[in-house]
């Protein structure tokens, strides 16, 4: 696909979008690239909030939305410049144009100017202000963002940037040529290309030649980490150790005392980082790092941030340039990124503790949903003669790679299987299931700690018993996901909120959450019609009704006076918050009391589900067990028995599998369970990876 092809695929993309959602075509451009932006882990959490109005001196502030990074202390400011194909070129006056508009609403913001000008109290430009009042002191950088469907001009200059009192600003212009080449890469997200003048000077021995990986050791001084980390920010940092290291404790104090008290023992206290890379080149006669293609930091994020922070906030630039920290870089093809980097990350993290389910992308529970998304068709609707499927995004960007060799005809052919309205992402299931589990709180602290939430109770559950997890579940987790997915429509086309245009994802998840907590303590026999929902792949007009009502009455909840919080996005967090939501008198209509299904009615669906369920469980494990091969369970019985870890049930049923082939003595479906229950102990025992990889 030439540029021009995509970029008419591109917005006929966003007009059908448009269509679909019932919003406008800016709002419908302005969602597709964040999505965009987000897979890119350019930005994350991002708030929706246009903001228009003269500030100081009467100059021009706008913006489309925010998000605060908290990795790299952060701002990020966006501005969408669509023109729906109507303008061909980005100028250097466009630029300068939307460059000072986002400049004069955060100096506007920082001077109190916003504060004190009358505005809407609920106002995304009031959020904003009063975001900045909190974080002034924390804020290291604003990130400006102009995306826009217009190709940047060959003329465009480089535009000086300023900064606004002590930060630094830092512009990022997304094109649609920009667009183009992260899709012709075939890349989800944008590559950093690092290249290293002589002064950074980063000596490096190649300690290992593998078929999949080379790796290297490496001293980089800690001026040149701390100057990368302010460059890229947080887009140095893997994004499963991103989404949940914390930067604030025990060992980062620890790590800027060093800096601070001790530099000349740094490189003997701290551990170092590992970083993986795409490709990496080396002088040949000074050994030194002169390139290094696609950096990610997969452990030592919090080493590489407080090394930052010493010179941005302690103002500390002797301390940081008398400091070097170890690193060792495995070097992956392209090919095999995907597959071997979240591998290394998983096995690299030792400095914090990190949680099997902070890498979650590989368990189970997505294997399993990822498969019912691709062989559970959704009931044929409105006249259409066809089924649809939920597609599930297991890994980033599986549905534009799905149809990057299609051609124009199968491309059309499979969006018409896999509509782009139902994809689905993991941060998306987390919403959903944190939502309907009456966790509002929890959904507007934003994707990662809602995902994080989500993967411990996943994780704790899923070890106790799979078997929940099956087709009724699926169709389950769809019906929350038209719920939420309508209640974002619903509440974006209502004259209340248009008014505002702020605190949409807040009201979603704060409204269905109310609406199940109230049917839990006083209708707990009573359920939302889920599989009404799920046949007719829509809500129900009296659940569409109640939204209505509920949605309204907790927009002036979220916002009112007694909130301990100004900040309202803030205020959402708190479980205080979802507390007072929960035993606010919210009125359910009656038209839906009398909606409701009684839950027996539910539980044999549920009963024959499970059931089944053990059933494939069952059979997977025969298929998997024979299917490895006597030779295969020779060696894990050969390991196991060397390192004293079977019982003797194990032993008698390892040695079993281990001779079938001869002895023609196949295990049973519970035995072939319990022989790889097995396995996964000895895998936690540290058996070598030849013997797990594949599983």
């Amino acid at each position: 696909m030439n540029f021009e092809e995509y970029k008419n695929d591109f917005l006929e993309t966003v007009r059908v979008s448009a269509s679909e959602d019932m919003t406008s075509i800016n709002n419908a451009f302005l969602d597709t690239v964040i999505n965009i932006l987000e897979d890119a882990e350019e930005i994350d959490d991002f708030i929706f909030g246009y903001f228009n109005g003269n500030g100081s001196r009467n100059k021009k502030m706008i913006m489309d939305g925010y998000y605060y990074d908290e990795y790299d202390k952060s701002l990020v400011v966006l501005y969408s410049d669509f023109t729906n194909g109507e303008e061909e070129s980005l100028t250097n006056t466009d630029i300068e144009r939307d460059y000072n508009c986002l400049r004069n609403l955060v100096e506007s913001c920082e001077n109190g100017f916003v504060l004190n000008a009358g505005f809407e109290e609920a106002s995304p430009g009031v959020e904003l202000a009063n975001l900045i009042k909190l974080k002034n002191d924390e804020i290291i950088k604003y990130r400006f963002y102009i995306v826009t469907d217009k190709k940047l001009s060959n003329r465009v200059k480089n535009l000086k940037q300023q900064k606004i009192g002590n930060k630094i600003v830092d512009l990022n212009i997304w094109d649609m040529n920009r667009f183009y080449n992260m899709y012709a890469s075939n890349q989800v997200k944008e590559s950093i290309d690092i290249n290293f003048n002589p002064t950074e000077v980063i000596p490096c021995i190649n300690a290992v030649n593998e078929d999949k990986y080379k790796a290297y050791l490496a001293v980089i001084p800690g001026i040149v980490l701390a100057n990368l980390y302010i460059e890229y920010g947080s887009r140095l940092l893997e994004g499963n150790v991103r989404s949940f290291l914390s930067i604030k404790g025990k060992v980062n104090k620890g790590i800027r005392n060093t800096i601070l008290n001790e530099p000349n023992m740094f490189f003997a206290y701290n551990n170092g980082i590992a970083a993986t890379a795409t490709e990496m080149d080396v002088d040949p006669f000074t050994k030194c790092i002169t390139r290094i293609k696609d950096l990610q930091i997969i452990n030592g994020g919090q080493t590489t941030a407080s090394i930052a922070n010493v010179i941005l906030q302690d103002k500390n630039l002797e301390a940081v340039e008398n400091i070097f920290v170890p690193m060792k870089i495995s070097i992956v093809d392209d090919d095999k990124a995907n597959e071997i980097i979240p591998q290394i990350s998983r096995f690299a993290n030792s400095q914090n503790k990190v949680d099997e389910s902070d890498f979650f992308s590989n368990h189970p529970y997505h294997i399993r949903i990822e498969e019912f998304s691709r062989k559970i068709f959704a009931p044929p609707v409105n006249g259409n003669m066809y089924q649809t499927i939920w597609f599930y995004e297991r890994a980033k960007g599986q549905y534009t790679q799905a149809q990057m060799k299609l051609t124009a005809a199968e491309k059309k052919k499979f969006q018409t299987k896999n509509p782009k309205s139902q994809v689905l992402k993991k941060v998306d299931i987390a919403k959903y299931l944190n939502t309907f589990s009456c966790r509002p709180d929890i959904v507007s602290k934003g994707a990662q700690a809602s995902m994080r939430y989500f993967a411990e109770i996943i994780t704790k559950k899923w070890e106790q018993s799979d078997l929940e997890y099956n087709e009724n579940y699926y169709k389950k987790l769809i019906s929350y996901a038209i719920i939420f997915k309508e209640t974002e429509k619903l509440v974006a086309d209502q004259d209340w909120y248009k008014e505002i245009k702020a605190y949409r994802a807040n009201i979603v998840t704060y409204s269905i959450a109310v609406i199940v907590d109230k049917l839990n303590k006083y209708y707990s026999n009573k359920s939302i019609d889920y599989k009404k929902i799920w046949n007719e792949q829509k809500m129900y007009k009296e659940l569409y009704n109640q939204l209505l009502r509920t949605t309204k009455e907790m927009l002036s909840f979220i916002t009112r006076d007694d909130r301990q919080t100004l900040n309202v996005t803030e205020w959402c967090k708190k479980e205080e918050c979802w507390k007072r939501a929960s035993s606010y008198n919210f009125e359910l209509n009656e038209e839906f009391i009398e909606s409701l299904v009684d839950k027996y009615l539910l539980k044999q669906d549920e009963k024959d589900s499970k059931k089944e369920q053990k059933m494939v469980n069952e059979l997977n494990a025969d298929i998997l067990v024979i299917g490895l091969g006597q030779e295969y369970w020779k060696k894990v019985y050969n390991w196991g028995r060397e390192q004293k870890l079977f019982t003797p049930m194990e032993d008698d049923l390892i040695r079993l599998v281990s001779t079938f082939e001869q002895t023609g003595k196949i295990p049973s479906s519970k035995q072939a369970t319990i022989i790889l229950q097995t396995r996964e102990k000895l895998i936690d025992e540290g058996m070598p990876k030849e013997f797990w990889l594949n599983y």
